[in-house]
């Protein structure tokens, strides 16, 4: 489909999970200009070509009405930043995308974008219900960047904390404990670009602090370890199943839908949390320890091979190269 419409993106450039979505959707979506917001580490605003660069983290006034100057529409992940962006957009007939995470999001946001395009069945579900204009797309998956290997065997386990998540919601510390009660003969390998107190050293477990290529994250190991506690979209879950790993992962909505139920484990309750003063109230399950070592202990003993088909048939699903087009004509109708 030829793009008949002037489309901005409103990027993050650091190297956080919304880095990581503005890049690829960059790369897929070419939109005709960018608004470049710094985070908090290893921002690459080049990544981005000449984009107007928000060095102070938030755009201003000026710098956001030069941003929609000859738009059609734009697309923002999670918030606008400043909520003028949507409200100068409406004067200017200037139509408006939001994909949020429900976690960031509030009851009562300031102003309404165009359209709430959410990424998961859970954010949808729950946007729909609060009467919002919302429709859901899964985020594509940039399968180019990502080797699939064929996995037999669970030898080697891989857990990947990156900057920890939001009140803990990796579960490292869940994690660290788990793995000191696993007695079968297996190793682990432990990635965070933050310090994991307790860290292990029993001569089984391999850490690794630091920044690492998104690309490489999941190369070594045979599956991919991930007691989350809450999300709609899990982009860690999604580039593991490109790669071909089997995932063992808390059984909540909306994961336990499309993984199978053999490598998921019951959380140890459900507890109340928000993520900012502002922030709607969200469930937040409770990872046991105990539970997480015997599922790992109980994958151990498993054949790989037809989870790690299915997991690359569900990545294949969600491609960019099967995704785009509809990507592409939603934001074409709602430019009409």
């Amino acid at each position: 489909m030829d793009k008949k419409y002037k489309l901005g993106l409103v990027v993050r450039c650091d190297s956080c999970g919304l880095g990581s979505l503005s890049q690829d959707f960059y790369k897929y979506l070419e939109p005709d200009k960018t608004l470049i917001i710094y985070g908090g580490s290893n921002n690459q605003p080049d990544f981005f070509g000449n984009g107007i660069r928000c060095e102070a983290g938030l755009p201003t006034l000026d710098q956001i009405k030069d941003f929609l100057k000859d738009l059609d529409v734009f697309i923002t992940f999670e918030t606008p930043y400043n909520w003028n962006l949507i409200s100068e957009a409406r004067k200017l007939g200037v139509k408006s995308i939001i994909i949020p995470n429900f976690e960031w999001t509030t009851n009562n946001p300031p102003l309404e974008p165009d359209l709430w395009l959410c990424p998961s069945s859970l954010d949808y579900n729950i946007f729909k219900d609060e009467d919002r204009n919302a429709k859901y797309l899964p985020i594509p998956i940039d399968r180019t960047r990502i080797n699939f290997r064929l996995r037999t065997k669970a030898n080697t386990f891989v857990f990947n904390n990156g900057h920890g998540g939001s009140v803990g919601r990796n579960s490292a510390r869940e994690m660290i404990e788990a793995i000191s009660r696993v007695k079968k003969d297996v190793k682990f390998i432990v990635r965070s670009q933050v310090p994991i107190d307790n860290m292990l050293n029993d001569g089984k477990t391999q850490f690794v602090q630091g920044e690492m290529s998104r690309d490489k994250l999941f190369d070594e190991g045979d599956v991919f370890v991930f007691p989350h506690k809450f999300d709609g979209l899990s982009l860690p879950i999604q580039e593991a199943m490109a790669a071909g790993m089997p995932i063992i992962t808390t059984d909540f909505f909306p994961h336990n839908e499309y993984l199978p139920k053999e490598l998921l484990f019951k959380d140890d309750g459900i507890g109340k949390a928000k993520l900012c003063e502002d922030c709607r109230e969200i469930d937040m399950c409770y990872i046991y320890p105990r539970t997480l070592a015997e599922k790992i202990e109980e994958v151990a003993e498993m054949d790989l091979i037809p989870f790690s088909l299915l997991g690359n048939k569900k990545a294949e699903e969600w491609s960019w190269t099967k995704m785009l087009l509809q990507y592409k004509t939603l934001i074409q109708e709602l430019c009409k």
